[in-house]
């Protein structure tokens, strides 16, 4: 079992081979280790680019949020394999708990898809210390819905979305976010 406990630890990056990527069962092991009432990890954590993690490794990430420190970041980008689920587990995980302190979330080249995205929107809403996102790429219902949702939000600074290059968004999507 990985425990993080002894000096701090401020970030952890994590990159390799495509066959020493990580898995689900690892991000489970790390979430652990997150959760360990001695942990001493407190900063951003990046786990981008690991083509093997799925909706799973959001669950585990998930239940890292009901401690009052540890994730400042997360960067999910590049895991094609994350869809709803994984903006439902992170965004309920955060809306249970508004006080948790982190800064920036990214999912750059990722679909939400619209269920994952209303509730990760609706986390933002909650939680005033999110104040950067990357919400991934973003279907015409997902621009009509950031519109919606974000319309009274004063505390996020940077939103960042992607067009789906198969899919362009349509002007009555385009004028609604507008």
């Amino acid at each position: 079992m990985l425990i993080l406990i002894g000096e701090k630890i401020y970030s952890l990056d994590y990159e390799g081979e495509e066959i020493e990527q990580l898995t689900d069962n690892d991000v489970k092991e790390l979430a652990t280790a997150l959760k360990h009432p001695d942990s001493k990890f407190n900063g951003p954590l990046d786990l981008s680019n690991n083509v093997h993690l799925t909706d799973l490794s959001a669950l585990y990430l998930s239940e890292v949020f009901s401690r009052p420190s540890g994730i400042t970041e997360l960067n999910m980008s590049g895991n094609p394999l994350l869809e709803s689920k994984t903006g439902q587990f992170i965004g309920e995980a955060l809306m249970a708990n508004p006080a948790y302190p982190i800064n920036r979330l990214i999912f750059k080249d990722v679909r939400l898809e619209e269920t994952g995205l209303y509730r990760l929107l609706e986390a933002v809403n909650e939680n005033k210390h999110i104040y950067k996102i990357h919400v991934g790429i973003v279907s015409d219902y997902g621009l009509q819905t950031m519109a919606e949702l974000l319309k009274a939000n004063r505390s996020l600074k940077k939103l960042t979305f992607q067009e789906d290059e198969t899919k362009p968004w349509g002007e009555e999507a385009k004028h609604a976010f507008c």
